[in-house]
């Protein structure tokens, strides 16, 4: 994918870094026209150069800086923490949707997690997402992820 890419930037006239090259591939999770749809709309927006954040804004795609935080709130075990984590994201405007889904990739890709943490922090994440598309509230549903998953972080018993 990455050479069909480099072609068509050349073609095209735009300047695309290895990094923003790794993030497109990424992002559109190896569907080509995916990526095709994405560096078009980079370049209308941002122009014949086209850096990894510019792709990062257009694909819709939340940040990993932004994902991964209230998940390092959840490993501190402070809710404190991590309740200011979700409330930050809650303001910012971020689609809960998207996080959950970002979520999932990082607890799947984490090997610090032993597969029980995975599967109950997992299991945790298909429920709200279930409520999420019911019309629950994104707020109260995100806080429900990061107390799960702290409870599993610290190995205490999920409540059923």
């Amino acid at each position: 994918m990455s050479s069909r890419i480099l072609h068509i930037c050349k073609e095209e006239g735009l300047n695309l870094d290895v990094k923003a090259l790794s993030t497109l591939s990424s992002i559109a999770q190896g569907d080509l026209r995916r990526a095709i749809t994405y560096l078009q709309g980079a370049a209308r927006l941002y122009g014949s150069s086209i850096s990894s954040n510019d792709l990062i804004d257009v694909s819709g795609v939340i940040p990993q800086a932004i994902v991964q935080s209230p998940f390092a709130a959840c490993k501190s075990g402070n809710f404190d923490l991590a309740n200011k984590q979700v409330v930050d994201i809650v303001a910012e405007g971020y689609p809960i949707s998207q996080i959950i889904s970002q979520l999932f990739d990082v607890i799947v890709e984490d090997n610090d997690i032993s597969d029980e943490q995975k599967a109950q922090i997992c299991k945790k994440l298909g429920e709200v997402d279930k409520c999420l598309v019911d019309g629950a509230d994104e707020y109260l549903q995100i806080l429900d992820v990061a107390s799960s998953t702290m409870r599993a972080f610290c190995n205490m018993p999920q409540e059923t």
